[in-house]
Formats: C-alpha cells, sequence, structure tokens
C-alpha cells in the first residue's frame, strides 16, 4: 500500500477485536514498526495481539500527557479505542465522548495535519430500516440507546476540533477471536435462542472487510465524509441467527420473547453489572436498540467516496468463525494432507 511508505501512524484500540486485525494489516502491507504507534492501557492483551513492543505508547485516552506523546508528529490516526458496555451513560460518555475530545485536542495541537479515520457506530445515526439516514452529519441524528448517543458526541467532538476527519459507521461486526460474536453464538446454538417477536432488519459485516474500508478511507482521505459501512449481504435478527445455527451445521430454535420481558431480564443484569462492577453486553442500553425498527446502514457514500466494496459474503464469513472457534469440524477433505 503506497500510502504506507512515509506514513507514521496511530492506532487507538489496538487490542480490540477491531483495532488488532487493523494492526495485523497495516504491518503485513508493509508499515514498518517503527512508524507505528498503538496507545496500550494493557500491556498483557498487547502481548497476546502482536503488537511488536516498539510500537506501544503506554496509556489510554483519559490520560492528555500520554495521547499528547502518542499523537505528536504522526500524519494518519485510526481512532478506534471505546466502551461497547458500560453499567451507567456516564461510563459510556468518559470514553467514548470525553476520551475521543482529549484525543482531538491532541491532534488538533501537536499533529493538526495528520488525516483521522474516526471508527464511530451505526448506534450513532439512529435506527433504520433502509439505510436511510445513516449518512447524517452527527448534528441531525436522533439515536435510542447511551451507547449511540455517547458515539454521536464522539463524532461531534472530532469534526469540531480537527481539520482533517473522516467519520466510518460500521454496523454489527463479526469474525473470529471476538468476544460479542462468541456470545451470539451461543445464543444461535443454545436449546432456546431469544430473539425479538418481530424480525427487525440488520447490517452485518465482517472485520475483514472492516479493515478493508478503514483502509480504503485512510487512502482516499475524504474530508468531512460520514461513511456509513454496510456488508455483502443483509439480514435480519431472525434470520441471522439461523445463518449462525446452519454455518455449524445446527438448526436454531428461536423463542420470541417480548420487550418488557427483556427488559425486565436486563434489569436484573444491570443490577448485577451495578453490584459487580462489571458491565455486561445484554443490558438495557442494548434493549433500547432490540426495540427499535432496524439497523440497516447505506454503503453507497463508501463506494462513491473510496471504493469500498465488502468482499466476505455472510455464509462464508460465519463459517470461517465457526470453524476457527471449534462450533464445528471441517469437512474430512480439509483435513486430508494433498
Amino acid at each position: 500500500m503506497q500510502l504506507l511508505e512515509e506514513t507514521s501512524c496511530l492506532v487507538t484500540g489496538a487490542t480490540g477485536f477491531l483495532g488488532a486485525e487493523l494492526v495485523r494489516s497495516l504491518l503485513r502491507l508493509g508499515l514498518p514498526p517503527s512508524r507505528l504507534r498503538c496507545l496500550v492501557r494493557d500491556p498483557a492483551a498487547m502481548t497476546a495481539r502482536g503488537i511488536p513492543a516498539v510500537s506501544v505508547c503506554r496509556g489510554d485516552l483519559r490520560d492528555a500527557l500520554a495521547v499528547r506523546d502518542a499523537v505528536a508528529g504522526v500524519s494518519l490516526v485510526f481512532h478506534l479505542a471505546g466502551t461497547l458496555k458500560a453499567v451507567r451513560a456516564a461510563d459510556y460518555l468518559a470514553v467514548n465522548r470525553d476520551g475521543t475530545a482529549i484525543l482531538a485536542d491532541a491532534i488538533a495541537a501537536h499533529a493538526p495535519s495528520a488525516f483521522v479515520v474516526h471508527v464511530s457506530s451505526l448506534a450513532a445515526a439512529g435506527p433504520s430500516i433502509d439505510g436511510r439516514g445513516t449518512d447524517l452529519p452527527p448534528s441531525q441524528c436522533r439515536t435510542v440507546s447511551w451507547y449511540g448517543d455517547s458515539k454521536r458526541l464522539g463524532e461531534i467532538a472530532m469534526l469540531q476540533r480537527c481539520a482533517r476527519v473522516a467519520i466510518v459507521r460500521p454496523p454489527v461486526v463479526f469474525g473470529p477471536a471476538d468476544a460479542a460474536t462468541r456470545l451470539v453464538f451461543r445464543q444461535a446454538l443454545g436449546m432456546l435462542c431469544p430473539v425479538p417477536p418481530r424480525a427487525q432488519p440488520l447490517s452485518v459485516v465482517h472485520v475483514r472487510d472492516v479493515v478493508l474500508a478503514l483502509l480504503a478511507v485512510a487512502r482516499s482521505q475524504p474530508e468531512g465524509a460520514v461513511l456509513p459501512l454496510d456488508g455483502k449481504e443483509r439480514t435480519d435478527t431472525h434470520a441471522f441467527l439461523r445463518a449462525i445455527a446452519a454455518a455449524c451445521d445446527r438448526r436454531a430454535r428461536l423463542l420470541p420473547v417480548p420487550l418488557p420481558i427483556a427488559a425486565a431480564a436486563a434489569s436484573v443484569c444491570d443490577l448485577i453489572a451495578a453490584v459487580t462492577r462489571r458491565a455486561s453486553y445484554f443490558n438495557a442500553d442494548k434493549v433500547r436498540e432490540l426495540g427499535a425498527a432496524g439497523w440497516v446502514a447505506d454503503g453507497a457514500a463508501a463506494l462513491r467516496l473510496v471504493g469500498f466494496r465488502p468482499q466476505t459474503g455472510l455464509m462464508e464469513g460465519l463459517r470461517q468463525v465457526a470453524l476457527a472457534e471449534g462450533y464445528c469440524r471441517p469437512p474430512p477433505s480439509a483435513s486430508k494432507p494433498n
């Protein structure tokens, strides 16, 4: 990738699911570790994710001095760090809004010419059954969850402070070695699989395709663009779970659950999370998103502005997860030597 030949790059969230995949791709494409900086809070996670020691900048988004040191002089920033689960709205805001503002201030002061690829979420755009409105600027979006609003406010913080930035809004991202993906697989493969009463249209995208999109945005650098990402195929909340089970050579037993019952169960999870101080992926905030009409992204802007086309089909990607995570066995021919 020609862009990387003279690039000094910062990645936040490098030890996360998507961030680790991006870092591996950058190194594979030839970015020297000495010109890659990863803002890392957890040294153990750094080792597990294969981040070279020379690339590590210790600290997190709430550490203004560490952020300043990580940002100084870079020409490209991939901002992926954020929190996906929290006990309170304030916990989402502390990272997704306030941490982003600290990063944006550091970029404006110490790397003003850097291009920023800001990874947000489709939740920041709000619900959509057909993708319409998912590329609106954050000031015009209407979110339904604490998480979504914290990501929307993070977009505003970045756009207000940085001169050169593009916003990327992925939908549900799935792939191997991801805790949230494993949770959905366990749900689909359970004796009974709780689902909302009505199927909601849904965009999902494989992690490899998100990385392809981020690299395409970094190469084209469309300043001020808001780019929702869509997968190769759309699905819905019921069909997605059935597809997961089919990828594991199983059949999902869907159990429609009224939203008030789901909300009551989520309240119990929230109470446990508050006592243990360990947030859960299933919570009242998630139920607010489950109650929306649909979560579909419009990928037209990403195709038009950066040439991004998703490559991984739904069943292909799900089968890859099933094999990698041991939910099914490879066919006999695949295990035999040639």
